[in-house]
């Protein structure tokens, strides 16, 4: 039923081949896996990039392989690039730039970005939409669920339950496969960040820009995690390091609007300000869902094992009747681990999460979707400063937006709240080796000071 012409009949044949070909059955390397996904296409890099980011399904080598298909991907060449403009403009491409830079800046499953110049000589990131993604990624989508039902397989190691996996997959491409909801996020998160002086987001060119194309400002500098180029330029890396996190938790525990992949390829470091791009795929949080992971990292923060097992379950499905006894006592193991290790000391910056994801499955727990895009996202935004610099402390200055946002009650205690968190979420540029503006951070004997009272009358 599935099948409703002969080129999904060819194409189903095809999946089949490719995947015979690689002997899946008699297990696979990270190398070749890799390789296998890139060779079935634009789906299945996705569906890649989505096992890269779940070290508890498959083995941490093979995450770690799949996560170069998160930039890595064939190329359009230029004269693909000038069509496809062309067509969604009507009207020749070079009657809105002067040129368009051949390499691309970057390259993935759906779209890929080309450095251009305007003709009034702007310079321009130009996003390109693939020519007929939708509809290969729609059939590839139905052929793929249609397979699964044939063969019975629901579920890998018992946890990840594939249809769904197959739905997320095909739910994200969707998103980010809207420029003009991409240029939504990106107005959305530029007045989240306004005011903000170390960090930026790109504008869009709104009268150049359709569902296909998206036209931003162009973005110099370089990706967060290329220390040779900090070091050259004076950046001191813990700052930038702690001025990202402190971003990242406004993002969610403020705005609940979060960039959903943080990776080093989508955050550069530009003229004393740390930039985000790629806004296609944004997390949301409700109201409750911020609330209850506000608690969580609270409670691993006190390791107060208790609040964190209970608060876990409110916030997933689970069968009522699961031994709580056992589960707290697994609870109490895991932030004992996690309380005495340093990020350096983690075999991997995304164990944390892993391990948590584990306990679940060993329960029969269900963690909502946005709740997993947030946990994937923070671990990958940990994992980039755990490289970048370990000494680091992600957990204090978690803490400190902890303290910050649990004041008393009252006029008196909302105002001492802003006031406080205003002293993270603020704080002058960057300074490097070409800035200008004197460097002010939050002093942190007032920030305990002030806080610090306060937090002892908390109820």
């Amino acid at each position: 039923m599935a099948m409703e012409t002969g080129a999904d009949a060819k194409r189903l044949f095809e999946i089949v081949k490719i995947i015979s070909k690689y002997k899946v059955t008699q297990g696979i390397s990270p190398d070749k896996l890799c390789d296998m996904f890139k060779e079935l296409g634009p789906t299945f890099v996705k569906l890649g990039q989505l096992l890269s980011m779940h070290p508890e399904i498959i083995p941490m080598e093979h995450c770690k392989k799949l996560e170069s298909l998160r930039t890595d991907a064939s190329r359009l060449v230029t004269a693909q690039i000038r069509e496809i403009i062309s067509d969604e403009y009507g009207k020749p491409w070079n009657t809105v730039f002067e040129r368009i830079m051949p390499y691309p800046l970057g390259a993935a499953s759906i779209a890929q970005v080309h450095e251009a110049v305007l003709l009034d000589g702007t310079h321009v990131a130009v996003k390109i939409q693939r020519p007929e993604i939708y509809s290969v990624m729609e059939r590839d989508v139905r052929l793929l669920k249609a397979a699964l039902n044939v063969i019975k397989l629901k579920k890998i190691n018992n946890v990840m339950n594939l249809s769904d996996t197959i739905d997320e997959v095909w739910a994200v491409a969707q998103e980010e496969m809207d420029f003009e909801r991409e240029a939504d996020n990106i107005r959305r998160v530029r007045e989240n960040i306004e005011g903000i002086k170390y960090v930026y987001c790109p504008k869009v060119y709104d009268e150049l820009s359709t569902k296909n194309v998206l036209v931003m400002e162009y973005i110099g500098g370089f990706e967060i995690d290329n220390k040779a180029a900090m070091a050259e330029q004076g950046y001191d890396v813990q700052e930038v390091c702690t001025k990202f996190i402190n971003n990242y938790i406004k993002q969610f525990a403020e705005d609940r609007f979060f960039h959903a992949d943080p990776h080093p390829g989508n955050v550069r470091v530009w003229n004393g300000k740390i930039v985000w791009l790629d806004l296609g795929m944004m997390g949301r949080l409700t109201e409750t869902d911020a609330r209850l992971i506000k608690i969580c990292m609270k409670s691993i923060v006190s390791n107060d094992y208790i609040v964190f097992a209970d608060t876990v379950l409110s916030i997933c499905e689970h069968d009522p009747t699961l031994d709580k006894e056992a589960y707290y006592e697994r609870m109490r193991v895991y932030l004992d681990k996690y309380r005495i290790i340093s990020m350096a000391e983690m075999s991997s910056a995304v164990d944390i999460f892993a391990d948590l994801y584990r306990i679940a499955r060993d329960f029969g727990i269900l963690v909502p979707k946005s709740l997993t895009m947030f946990w994937r996202s923070l671990s990958i935004m940990e994992g980039t400063v755990s490289d970048l610099s370990p000494e680091t402390d992600l957990a204090a200055i978690i803490g400190k937006h902890l303290v910050a946002q649990n004041m008393v009650s009252g006029v008196a205690g909302s105002i001492t709240k802003k006031i406080s968190h205003k002293k993270l979420v603020s704080g002058s540029a960057l300074h490097y080796n070409d800035s200008t503006e004197q460097y002010e951070e939050p002093d942190d004997d007032e920030f305990d000071e002030e806080s610090g009272e306060e937090e002892n009358t908390e109820e």
